[in-house]
């Protein structure tokens, strides 16, 4: 008995009722929108998906790693929903993700290209304190053991969100209350250089905050997107042993980076990924007749840091 959307139940939904949502554009001629992923997004989609409008857009930002697994989910969502292709623009982390999503519309627009360089995160000039930093929760995933052999190093926890917890390797500093921006951002700039150590998740927004602050990565291998802005200046990829992320970081420690420069090939290379965002919407205007908008200008206009907003949309009011 074939399967229907009825009995489908995806492996992962967002869990409250604020999630990440925007209405970033609504016409007479279409409207569009920016949404995370497909199969979180079931719940709604599964209760409003037959008001959608043959106009109606969707962005889809990734904001963890879509593997072959998460292309398969997708398909048969888009299958069981009836949903159409030519209405959902993808925005893959890496030309892994694009691989796997092989038959959707979309292009590698790496979502740490929404990061706002004008705001908090840059070089301060600050002496070096620590050989490493590591801003991360303490999440099992994250594989702060990794870093054991690391001498000098800071840790900057933030929030668990109830995931497992990961034991803590020996450091020089570890926060113990919640720090602003402004205090990460200082301590990043104390550092010669930023861990990344998990396997798996999205771009993460810390890889690209070291960079912007001028400060070089030291990361494992990895799948979700962060590793398309590393190159062999700013970055080194070490094995996931505690042996070779002491001797990246040691390295790091030997062989300073110039901060301006990092930070400027981070710049352009988010700028290189926002002109593509920009093509794909204007694109879009063209489509659907809208003559009185620059797309250019209505991409600055609209900009904000990280392009998203997490709030509980009133599903009725917009669909209904």
């Amino acid at each position: 008995m074939a399967e229907t959307k009825h009995d489908y139940k995806p492996s992962y939904v967002w869990p409250n009722p604020a999630f990440p949502f925007r209405v970033y554009y609504d016409g007479p001629e279409c409207r569009i929108f920016i949404i995370e992923n497909i199969r979180n997004n079931w719940n709604w989609m599964y209760e409003w998906h037959e008001r959608f409008r043959p106009t109606d857009i969707f962005f889809v930002y990734s904001g963890w790693y879509q593997s072959v697994g998460g292309a398969k989910d997708t398909e048969k969502i888009f299958r069981l929903l009836g949903l159409r292709k030519e209405n959902f623009f993808f925005m893959f982390n890496s030309p892994l993700e694009q691989k796997n999503f092989d038959g959707f519309q979309g292009a590698v627009i790496n979502h740490n290209a929404w990061l706002d360089e004008n705001l908090v995160m840059k070089p301060l000039g600050l002496a070096k304190e620590y050989d490493a930093i590591y801003v991360a929760r303490r999440s099992a995933f994250k594989r702060h053991e990794l870093a054991a052999k690391v001498g000098n190093l800071a840790l900057v926890a933030g929030i668990n969100h109830g995931n497992a917890e990961a034991p803590l390797p020996p450091y020089r500093y570890l926060n113990d209350t919640q720090l602003t921006p402004d205090q990460v951002c200082e301590m990043i700039n104390k550092a010669s250089c930023g861990l990344i150590m998990s396997e798996t998740e999205g771009a993460c927004f810390a890889s690209s905050e070291y960079l912007l602050c001028g400060v070089p990565v030291v990361s494992t291998p990895s799948y979700g997107g962060r590793d398309v802005w590393y190159n062999a200046y700013n970055s080194i990829i070490a094995d996931p042993t505690p042996e070779a992320i002491a001797e990246a970081v040691e390295e790091m420690v030997r062989w300073p980076r110039n901060p301006a420069r990092i930070r400027q090939m981070h710049i352009d290379q988010a700028h290189g990924y926002r002109r593509e965002f920009i093509k794909a919407l204007d694109g879009i205007f063209k489509r659907f007749g809208v003559t009185s908008i620059d797309a250019d200008k209505y991409f600055k206009d609209t900009f904000f840091h990280k392009l998203r907003k997490s709030y509980v949309p009133d599903f009725k009011k917009i669909f209904g």
